[in-house]
């Protein structure tokens, strides 16, 4: 269970980020646009606004504790094996 306030922001991220690859950790998932659908921004799915500290904050943390990496693909990252241990944790698979 989170208990800070940036980590339910990052794990709301993170879920997104595991829906949209579809559990796959070499499917990148772009970070979105504004003029991104849903279906194409894990910032969208997160319910977090583009360009926020919020989003910023949530990003970065991720990065820092290894759960995404920045993919390839210029503005999408992939979820990591470890990222997705976390998911399944977090919501009890």
């Amino acid at each position: 269970m989170t208990t800070s306030g940036i980590e339910d922001m990052a794990m709301r991220l993170l879920g997104a980020f595991y829906d949209l690859s579809g559990h796959n950790p070499t499917q990148p998932v772009a970070l979105g646009t504004p003029e991104s659908p849903p279906s194409d921004s894990a910032a969208k799915v997160a319910g977090m606004e583009l360009g926020s500290s919020e989003l910023d904050v949530a990003l970065r943390y991720l990065l820092n504790q290894s759960h995404i990496k920045q993919a390839d693909v210029s503005g999408a990252y992939t979820i990591t094996v470890m990222g997705i241990d976390k998911v399944r944790e977090e919501r009890g698979a």
